[in-house]
This record gives C-alpha cells, structure tokens and sequence, in this order.
C-alpha cells in the first residue's frame, strides 16, 4: 500500500493529502542539488524490520537522484552519538532516526537540528524525541495496536483452550519506549478478553541468538506456564525456535513479521500462534515524504503519523502467504 493512502487513512484525506502533495513535486529538494537529496539513516539494528525500512528509503530516495548513507546504534546511545556525528560533518540534507532512548537520545538529536538538517523520527517516539521543538515530523506504528492486535487472538486462544487465567512468559525489547507500548497493549487486549494474566517472568531478550536460551531456561524452569509472548521479530522467532526444541506444547504469541516468522505460522506444529507485523516500507516512504517537505521549506502537517499493524494469525493463512508473495 502507498504510504500516501495509509496516511490519509490515520491523518484525514484532506490534510495529509496536500501535505504529501506539496513536497512530491521536487525531485532533487534541499542541499542536494541536482543530484539528489542526501538522506541519513539511523537504524537500531540489522533485523527483517530495519532491512524494510532502508530497502523502502532508498528505493523512494533513488527515484529522486539522491543518496542514503545508513548507520547502526545498535541500541547503544554513544554508538547513535557517533553515527550522527558522521552524518553530520557528511552535511546530509535530512536524517531519519529510531532513537536508542527518550532522554538518552536528546542530545544526538538537537546536535542534527542544531547542524541544520532535517530530522525525521520515524519509531520509538515518544516524550521529548517526538516533540516538534526536537524532531520535524514522527512517523510510526501505532505501538499499543501492535500489542492489542496479537493479544486478541491470545485472549481468544486460551478462552478456548486454556480458561480464563493464563501463565505468561514474556520476552520484553523494554530498552525501546516503543515495546512498553507493545506490552501494555498485549496486556491489555488480554484483560478485555476476560482473561486473567499470571506474568510468570519478564525477561529482556529481543535478539535470536539471546532469546532462544532465554526462552529454553523459562521452558526449563516453568514447564507449566500456558504461553509465552514477545515484544519483537528476534524475541518471537528465539521463542518458537525454543518451544519446538523442547517439544513443548506452550503456544507463541508475537510481534513483528519476517519470511521466518510467516514461516512458523505456516508450520502445522502450531507453535507460533498469530505475530502482529509493522508496514517498514509505508514507514520509510512516510519519513522520506516528511523530510522532503522540511528541506522544501514547508512544515510537516500533521506532525505526527501513526500507521496501523497487520495482524497475522495462522487462522487467517492468505494475509499470511500475501506477506510471503509480497
């Protein structure tokens, strides 16, 4: 889907409309020159998501002559700090960025405003990093959806299977404000559900290489606990991965979407129940949009951007094999 339709169907036909149309027509805006705008990139990590945000940028970016310098924080506030640093003595004309962190993050960002470069939050925005005194424009995935989609089909999974009081383990990202949001709504879709929640361990692990032994020592530890839930792609493949290891019948919730994902909720074993994905692409292409219209002059309208997740659910198999056929 065209980022321009996903913002109209959050922000208003009308407003985000022009807003889009207002920058689209420059193909070369800002310091670029006719070459092209000069975009940076700052991603936290290298995952399915991430690959779909800079594939997205630099397919938007290259259609208009300009360049994407990218880098990785890789979660680490004085990593960004260098990053950025980079970018800007580089003299990019705009700078998308996933911070690390709310305050941690504050500085490396008023360092790009403070160059006179555009600057793009495009997840994990929140407090101070999505203020407009900070950032020209927020672009992001309505985090607590996110949660809320998965936990529906949770709720409506153990309604059926296991009553109305569950053992959950989960596989927390909390070092992103975003996946707080993710688990609240999570959480939350599960009390609308009627169930009651028994939170067995909460543990930090959103890598796969972390988040496989994580979750094979809660199986080990917990082998009575009626399900485990993570917060993002590295969490919920390590989890699934864990759970046929052991050969355990504890179903997986999620979040995120990636081939390995779809994969697992395609696999007749029934271990990964329902992962509810972001749009990377609609995301990136959202951002570019904004930062064109900032190095134009104009002022992003509206200032922030929420776009809805895709729930996938191994019930639903077509929204699944679209994914995979994408």
């Amino acid at each position: 889907m065209k980022v321009t339709k996903l913002l109209t169907a959050i922000a208003g036909a009308a407003l985000v409309a022009s807003a889009l149309a207002a920058c689209s027509g420059t193909a070369a805006a800002g310091g670029g020159g006719e070459a092209g705008p000069k975009i940076g990139l700052i991603m936290l990590q290298g995952d399915t998501y991430f690959q779909g945000i800079q594939s997205g940028l630099e397919a938007a970016v290259e259609a208009d002559g300009g360049t994407v310098t990218t880098g990785l924080s890789n979660n680490d506030p004085a990593t960004e700090n260098q990053v950025a640093q980079n970018m800007i003595q580089a003299q990019m004309d705009a700078v998308l960025i996933q911070p690390t962190a709310d305050e941690a993050s504050l500085a490396t960002m008023k360092a790009i405003k403070d160059a006179g470069i555009a600057l793009i939050c495009y997840g994990n925005c929140v407090g101070a990093t999505a203020d407009p005194d900070v950032v020209d424009g927020v672009i992001q995935s309505d985090n607590t959806a996110l949660g809320t989609g998965t936990g529906e089909v949770a709720a409506a999974y153990a309604t059926e299977n296991l009553g109305d009081t569950v053992d959950l383990a989960i596989l927390n990202c909390d070092v992103a404000s975003a996946c707080k949001l993710r688990k609240a709504g999570f959480l939350e879709a599960l009390e609308a559900g009627g169930i009651t929640v028994n939170i067995v361990t909460d543990q930090e692990a959103y890598l796969v290489d972390k988040a496989t032994p994580v979750a094979t020592d809660i199986l080990t530890a917990n082998p009575d606990i009626d399900m485990i839930w993570a917060s993002n792609d590295g969490g919920t493949a390590g989890a699934a991965i864990a759970v046929k290891q052991a050969g355990a019948d504890v179903p997986v919730f999620g979040t995120d979407i990636s081939t390995q994902i779809a994969d697992f909720l395609l696999d007749p074993s029934g271990t990964l129940q329902a992962s509810t994905g972001q749009d990377p692409v609609g995301t990136a292409e959202g951002a570019y949009e904004m930062a064109k219209a900032v190095i134009a002059g104009k002022a992003v309208d509206p200032h922030s951007v929420e776009l809805p997740g895709i729930v996938y659910d191994r019930n639903a198999p077509d929204t699944i094999d679209a994914f995979l056929n994408q």
